[in-house]
């Protein structure tokens, strides 16, 4: 089967075998030194000061900026691109709004809106953290390396309306629900529990995010989705009206997407890519 014109999978099967591999180890390199990182003494001492363990989203944002270097892709590929931001950011703020205050409303008209008790101290370390290294971190690391690198082992041959993807999307998205469904699991703690719901919602908005990314061509949308997703279960006690809440607003979000991607306005095919090997 003829592959999409400007497409960058690689032509030979054994690079992308090869290809693949190596991504995979990345990843479990990463999920290994996030393990330890967790046990180290640096952990404990930027919880107790700072309640979040930034290290390891320190790690994930290295890791795909070094990627990018000693690949020599162009930053452009990984979605570090200026090209159209204004759709990017448009796309995003639509489709996280609901994300980020239909929990909130619906708690605050029931009644139940409440601060998280354990962080109300560290609320400027908490929107710092959730913003910039897990909104920001872990899209860069997912949806900039991760399904770049895995567009170059699948060729993009599905489409929904103007929009281009293939395996590679899936890849990527379900590597994001194991990080996350090892979230629990450290044998270096003793611990070995393993968070199959988490598994399961984080791969489903894996797909959502990673599909904005082949929409825009961009991190934008990808990270405001990412940071409007995280604004109420990071800063208030969640509630049964808050879950519906959110449950509503990520299939208003895949809503959203879907009109744009049929939206010859905002459909349009993201900036050639540079190829590298």
């Amino acid at each position: 089967m003829p592959r999409p014109p400007g497409d960058s999978a690689l032509p030979s099967a054994l690079r992308r075998i090869a290809h693949a591999a190596a991504l995979v180890l990345v990843f479990a390199a990463i999920v290994v030194c996030v393990k330890w990182i967790d046990v180290s003494a640096l952990a404990r001492r930027q919880t107790e000061l700072l309640y979040w363990n930034y290290a390891s989203h320190v790690l994930m944002i290295a890791v795909a900026i070094g990627a990018g270097l000693a690949l020599k892709r162009s930053w452009a590929e990984y979605g570090l691109t200026g090209h159209r931001w204004k759709r990017g950011v448009l796309i995003g703020l639509c489709s996280g709004a609901t994300l980020a205050l239909l929990p909130l409303l619906l708690e605050v008209a029931l009644g139940q809106l409440a601060l998280q008790s354990r962080i109300a101290g560290y609320w400027l370390s908490t929107v710092v953290f959730q913003v910039l290294f897990v909104g920001f971190g872990e899209e860069l690391l997912f949806r900039g390396f991760l399904q770049a690198e895995w567009n170059r082992v699948f060729v993009r041959r599905f489409h929904i309306g103007r929009v281009r993807f293939g395996f590679g999307l899936l890849a990527t998205a379900l590597l994001f629900g194991i990080a996350h469904w090892l979230n629990s699991y450290n044998p270096l703690r003793d611990r070995f529990g393993l968070d199959w719901s988490a598994l399961i919602f984080t791969t489903g908005a894996g797909l959502i995010l990673g599909f904005s990314r082949e929409l825009t061509g961009s991190l934008f949308a990808a990270v405001l989705i990412h940071m409007a997703a995280d604004v109420y279960p990071a800063l208030f006690l969640k509630g049964t009206p808050g879950g519906i809440g959110m449950a509503v607003g990520w299939g208003a979000a895949v809503a959203v997407l879907i009109f744009a991607a049929h939206s010859p306005a905002v459909g349009d095919a993201a900036p050639t890519e540079q190829q590298g090997d």
